[in-house]
């Protein structure tokens, strides 16, 4: 990360069907970046990380008597941090969250979105730790 610069974050990208996952993604890198006091208040200049939400799978992971009890969701997200000089960095990762089927559809559905929301923290936290020490940060 730029020394001693706050950073903006675009609007997410998301290249996937999952219509709020590109806002969750990149509420995820907001809030990361505002708890390690980096975050730029709207508006400003400086630094600006745009991100992609390149592929998001939920499989089922563990099969009971009633079909599937467990899913695995997974997340490709790719991140370019820009200052007035170009891509200064740029990165790809990926990581995977499970959870359990609930005893409805709904319940199934509420933790997914859960489990949607710590994935992208998980991943923000991931990409912008390595940032940091790949900018001597």
């Amino acid at each position: 990360m730029p020394k001693g610069q706050d950073i903006r974050v675009a609007a997410f990208q998301n290249y996937t069907a999952q219509v709020e996952a590109g806002g969750v993604f990149g509420g995820a890198l907001r809030e990361e970046l505002s708890a390690r006091g980096r975050l730029a208040p709207e508006g400003a200049s400086g630094p600006e990380l745009t991100g992609e939400l390149l592929t998001l799978a939920s499989v089922p992971s563990a099969l009971g008597a009633q079909g599937a009890s467990a899913f695995s969701l997974s997340a490709t997200v790719r991140v370019r941090l820009r200052d007035a000089s170009g891509v200064v960095y740029e990165d790809r990762a990926g990581l995977g969250e499970d959870y359990l089927a609930g005893v409805d559809v709904l319940g199934t559905e509420a933790n997914r979105r859960a489990a949607l929301r710590r994935l992208a923290r998980n991943l923000s936290r991931e990409l912008l730790e390595r940032m940091s020490v790949a900018a001597g940060f």
